[in-house]
């Protein structure tokens, strides 16, 4: 999908871009809304993160143009907004079919959070994964646990998918890991894959509550023994169906 951003500070842009990368997304920036809306029909965006704060003037005559032939459904438009946003811009946006209204700064990741959430309540999300999901099922044997690395606080929980380039984690007890930043890195975390206990560094791709990880750093004989495991589906489901049959 192709994401417009339009907007001038760097670290704005550098936040939704890091914040949307890993749901395969197709970045143009523009520093120029003139430009960008000289552009709009051609680049055909499926998404545009504007910003209010940045270009005052240029945000409704753009999304006018925008809604002429792409409707709220069809085009997610995030507009960015300053302090001098007031009410009567507020309800211009809503009349002229923004999908949703942020603070610019974009420095909570909760921010960052509502900008995915508005999002995929109108258009679905492709992950990037270079393996197909594993979903652990009852004959498994897939744990993981970190270290939180600023309280050091022990964070159990279940691996709800795997692949060999990373996982997706719920944890026993949420209040632990909620403040763990999108971007972040954890070091020494422990996969237990089968019999075999790996240690590991990942990288926080998003926190909402569950973590969505990708490892850092595996050794290719630590990577070969997830690939070994995932593989060998088949063997361990017949073993626990004549086990409990």
């Amino acid at each position: 999908m192709k994401t417009l951003i339009v907007a001038e500070k760097e670290a704005v842009i550098d936040h939704i871009e890091k914040t949307l990368r890993p749901h395969g997304l197709d970045f143009i920036n523009y520093r120029n809304p003139l430009k960008a809306l000289d552009n709009l029909e051609e680049i055909s965006p499926d998404i545009v993160i504007f910003s209010a704060e940045d270009f005052p003037r240029h945000w409704k005559p753009f999304l006018r143009l925008l809604r002429e032939y792409k409707t709220k459904e069809a085009c997610v438009f995030i507009l960015l907004k300053g302090e001098s946003f007031d009410y009567d811009e507020a309800a211009k946006a809503t009349f002229l079919g923004v999908n949703g209204v942020l603070q610019e700064e974009l420095d909570d990741p909760a921010d960052l959070q509502v900008i995915e959430d508005i999002i995929s309540r109108y258009l679905a999300f492709r992950e990037i994964r270079l393996d197909k999901r594993y979903y652990p099922e009852d004959f498994d044997n897939i744990q993981f646990v970190f270290s939180h690395p600023v309280t050091f606080h022990m964070v159990t929980g279940a691996v709800l998918d795997i692949t060999p380039e990373g996982l997706q984690f719920r944890p026993d007890f949420p209040a632990l890991s909620r403040d763990l930043a999108n971007g972040s890195d954890v070091e020494n975390a422990t996969l237990k894959i089968g019999e075999k206990i790996l240690s590991c560094d990942v990288h926080v791709v998003r926190n909402t509550g569950n973590i969505a990880f990708r490892f850092l750093r595996v050794n290719t004989s630590d990577k070969q023994a997830i690939v070994d495991y995932l593989n060998d589906r088949a063997s361990r489901e017949l073993s626990f169906r004549t086990s409990v049959g």
